[in-house]
């Protein structure tokens, strides 16, 4: 009786295993790849990918006309992305990183590309930048933005509306014309070369013209002076 009974009880406790590893193994995993985030310029040539539902088609539609006006500007593009989690990446940096970097956003050789990421499970955002514009948004600035446009609304729950403010934000940041920028600073640049090379050019003309005429015609004259006082 007593044998029948632990019988019974191992065959359960069998039974209950393979039922559990059955359905584990069938559990859809919960680990995103970069490359298994859509990418928007490929899907409807946009800028947008919303992949936990934080954005409502009036505000992605918005946010698509401010990008594409400031892409036409001076060519700056910015993606926004939502995403369920960025495991198995390290951190949620590292994800926005590499998915800055797949999908090469900015133009060929100008490096002037916006990755604007909201990881819904992490509980994170992060903007990640090109090199061509850091010099226009440094990591100051990002964390300006960050701090007051887009988390006060997050801690209210209103995800639409901090994404879109954030988006605001940086495209005013970057509705610059990079190219007369860029030849602004260049131009400051030699401006400040030549008053340099003023500084070094007229100590030596003041020497070369007046001091050094002038210390000749004392030494020579000098002892012309001495001489007559001593007859």
């Amino acid at each position: 009786m007593l044998n029948k009974f632990f019988r019974s009880y191992w065959v359960l406790i069998c039974t209950l295993s393979l039922i559990s590893t059955l359905l584990l193994a069938n559990l859809p995993s919960y680990g995103l790849a970069v490359k298994e985030v859509p990418n928007p310029r490929q899907q409807d040539a946009g800028w947008v990918t919303d992949m936990v539902d934080m954005l409502s088609s009036q505000a992605e539609n918005q946010l698509n006309q401010m990008i594409s006006e400031l892409e036409k500007k001076n060519g700056t593009e910015i993606v926004v992305v939502t995403v369920p989690q960025t495991k198995p990446s390290a951190t949620p940096k590292a994800f926005t990183r590499e998915l800055l970097k797949t999908w090469d956003i900015g133009k060929k050789g100008k490096n002037n590309g916006v990755l604007f990421l909201i990881s819904k499970g992490d509980r994170h955002t992060e903007i990640e930048t090109g090199y061509g514009i850091e010099g226009i948004l440094p990591n100051a600035k990002v964390d300006n933005i960050l701090r007051k446009q887009v988390k006060p609304e997050f801690k209210q729950g209103n995800f639409e509306a901090g994404i879109v403010a954030g988006t605001k934000a940086l495209i005013e940041e970057l509705g610059v014309d990079i190219a007369n920028t860029s030849f602004a600073v260049s131009k400051q640049k030699n401006t400040n070369s030549f008053k340099y090379l003023l500084l070094i050019l007229i100590p030596l003309s003041l020497w070369k013209f007046m001091i050094l005429p002038l210390a000749r015609y004392i030494f020579k004259v000098l002892p012309h002076s001495f001489r007559k006082r001593s007859y």
